[in-house]
């Protein structure tokens, strides 16, 4: 376990975050990739990103029904509504509401793009994006039929950096997943890779976490398989090579974004310039630094670790009891990568619903051997 000095509480608009202490500095000497706690999260995470100033915009998952649904975290702990109030509260007559954000981005212009699947109140999935540097509302992007399925549940993003063009991830149903494109230019978006095995789960691959299988609980009680479609997903420095792979699955895949963004490619096509690129856990979030290393959210490992980019072999970077469901890899401008857990995601097992040994959020910083693009 690492080392946890006072907590310093702040309290703002219901959202509580303990600022904890660091590592010893005997500890980070000892340590090659020493992992840091920042904060304490008081509701289970679903995506984050930074700003250009090093805040951290975090967005809360939508079965805690909340009250905001981002927040921006400053870097001393105080805590705010992302972008304004009216819009992360979803306040009645706002032209502009967030109801479930889970995928966020920070481009190169300081533009946080959200991805908002609606899950929370059944609203219409978009992607909005904010201007951080400007405090404005730089654009909106519906995301409707027939790209979105009736069971959509749409995850994550990635931003091409000089190109109109963004990626997300629909997990779906696990046999229907897709990827979907969309080219910010036009609106323009379209469906692709659905069924294909880059993107759907394995079929028997269970998730298991302390030797117990990790299961949902359906709307009527009964248990299911977590959706396990595509999960891991990430962009390279150049915008070259898109990484993507399912939940639950043990490979990871790639595909040249010149195949994606080209609407002339038949999906017999796209699917034939899908390359596997190495194994893998079962894995959330990945984050890839600026050497092409692929740092991966390791499951059932409790961990995060690292595709090495010359030899394209997994290995653990560092594992830690406190890392319930690691997501939301990013780097800040600090050159680190930080990520969360999310406590919630394992809570159908009978010893996490909740009493004094309840496992609890948190966001990690972590030294890793490259640093990545900010936000990213």
């Amino acid at each position: 376990m690492l080392a946890r000095g006072p907590a310093i509480c702040f309290l703002i608009l219901g959202a509580l975050f303990l600022i904890l202490g660091e590592n010893s500095a005997d500890s980070r000497e000892k340590d090659p990739f020493p992992v840091e706690v920042l904060f304490e999260l008081p509701l289970a995470p679903a995506g984050m990103t930074v700003t250009p100033d090093g805040s951290f915009v975090v967005s809360v998952s939508h079965e805690e029904k909340p009250q905001n649904r981002v927040v921006e975290i400053s870097k001393r702990g105080s805590t705010k509504p992302f972008p304004t109030v009216g819009i992360s509260q979803a306040a009645q007559g706002e032209p502009l509401t967030l109801d479930s954000v889970q995928g966020m981005e920070l481009d190169q212009e300081g533009v946080v793009w959200m991805l908002d699947n609606g899950r929370l109140n059944e609203a219409q999935p978009k992607i909005v994006a904010w201007d951080v540097p400007h405090n404005k509302l730089r654009r909106i992007l519906n995301l409707t039929a027939p790209a979105v399925l009736p069971g959509s549940n749409l995850g994550d993003l990635a931003v091409e950096p000089g190109h109109p063009f963004i990626y997300l991830t629909d997990p779906a149903g696990g046999s229907n997943a897709a990827l979907l494109v969309v080219d910010s230019s036009t609106g323009l978006v379209r469906r692709v890779l659905q069924g294909h095995p880059s993107v759907v789960p394995v079929t028997g691959l269970d998730l298991i976490i302390d030797g117990q299988k990790i299961q949902t609980k359906r709307l009527d009680g009964s248990l299911a398989d977590p959706m396990g479609g595509v999960r891991s997903f990430a962009l390279d420095k150049r915008g070259e090579w898109l990484y993507f792979g399912p939940m639950r699955s043990l490979k990871l895949y790639r595909i040249k974004t010149e195949h994606l963004r080209n609407p002339d490619l038949s999906q017999e096509k796209l699917a034939g310039l899908v390359e596997e690129y190495c194994a893998k856990p079962l894995s959330s979030g990945i984050s890839l630094d600026s050497k092409g290393n692929i740092y991966v959210a390791d499951l059932s490992g409790k961990a995060i670790g690292m595709i090495n980019a010359g030899n394209r072999q997994y290995h653990v970077l560092v594992s830690d009891p406190r890392f319930i469901w690691p997501d939301g890899l990013c780097f800040g401008a600090d050159g680190r990568l930080y990520f969360f857990n999310n406590v919630r995601q394992v809570r159908s097992r009978p010893d996490q619903e909740g009493g004094a040994d309840a496992p609890t959020n948190y966001l990690f910083r972590l030294q890793t051997p490259g640093s990545g693009r900010m936000g990213d």
